[in-house]
């Protein structure tokens, strides 16, 4: 189980060492066995106006309780973080057998729909107090030797690539989303090619993709993600991490985490 870190009902960072140890016991006597904590770092993240001490402080504090734990994993979920320029990919050319029935004038089928303007690069104050933050939330992972695994629903995998490369903590790795996958720029190989050796947790979930990259979460395998490719990207990877489902979002979890069970194994 991968337990969040501070929940209205229950808080890891606050429990004293005895309630440390009756957690501990609950999850043995239900034979569940504590993967690590999660959270994320609020609206604002550590972009600006956000009170970045305070978030800081919030993570080491989950830091600390998972190391406590015996289970120095947190996965967290950055909120904004600054993108890095991207040159938009090249729409392709219609050709006027893909038309279909439709009725158009060869030349415009043959011409190339016209390129997105390229994407500039965040401010480089924002990313530069955002790459300071998160560099200190590296030292404080260090000091714990906790395993700290990124992700954002709010930012692209290309803005996690330059994170990562700009903090060069050998404690921090990619939390991976396959319905972020769906919904990102980057496909599945352009994704593990870059990040592939940095994933320290995969999130077992699924999700109908539909138009302009929404989506609408579905039972693991009857979603639009390829499992059987995304498990040998993994393979291939050398990954030996944990996988957990997350059924939070469908309404039978019960069933669902059983259906996500079957394809993943």
């Amino acid at each position: 189980m991968l337990f969040d870190a501070y929940s209205r009902a229950v808080s890891p960072p606050e429990f004293s060492a005895s309630g440390q140890r009756e957690f501990l016991s609950v999850l043995r006597a239900n034979d569940v066995q504590l993967v690590g904590l999660q959270g994320d770092l609020g609206a604002k993240g550590l972009g600006p106006g956000a009170d970045v001490d305070r978030v800081l402080d919030r993570a080491e504090a989950a830091m600390k309780a998972a190391a406590d734990l015996r289970a120095p994993l947190v996965c967290i979920d950055l909120g904004p973080m600054p993108e890095p320029a991207r040159e938009s990919k090249p729409r392709p050319a219609i050709k006027s057998e893909q038309a279909g029935a439709i009725i158009i004038p060869s030349a415009r089928v043959e011409a190339p729909l016209a390129d997105q303007p390229r994407q500039p690069a965040s401010d480089p104050a924002v990313a530069s107090q955002f790459h300071d933050a998160l560099s200190e939330l590296g030292h404080r992972a260090e000091r714990y030797s906790c395993t700290v695994a990124l992700s954002s629903a709010l930012a692209s995998f290309a803005a996690i690539d330059a994170a990562l490369r700009a903090a060069a903590c050998p404690w921090f790795g990619v939390d991976l989303d396959p319905v972020a996958i769906l919904r990102d720029d980057w496909s599945g190989d352009e994704i593990f090619s870059a990040l592939g050796d940095e994933i320290r947790h995969i999130r077992v979930r699924d999700a109908i993709a539909g138009t302009d990259r929404r989506t609408k979460p579905a039972i693991v395998g009857q979603g639009k993600t390829d499992w059987p490719t995304l498990l040998n990207h993994l393979d291939a990877t050398g990954y030996a991490g944990w996988l957990t489902v997350d059924p939070t979002e469908l309404p039978d979890r019960n069933a669902a985490a059983i259906a996500a069970r079957n394809v993943i194994l």
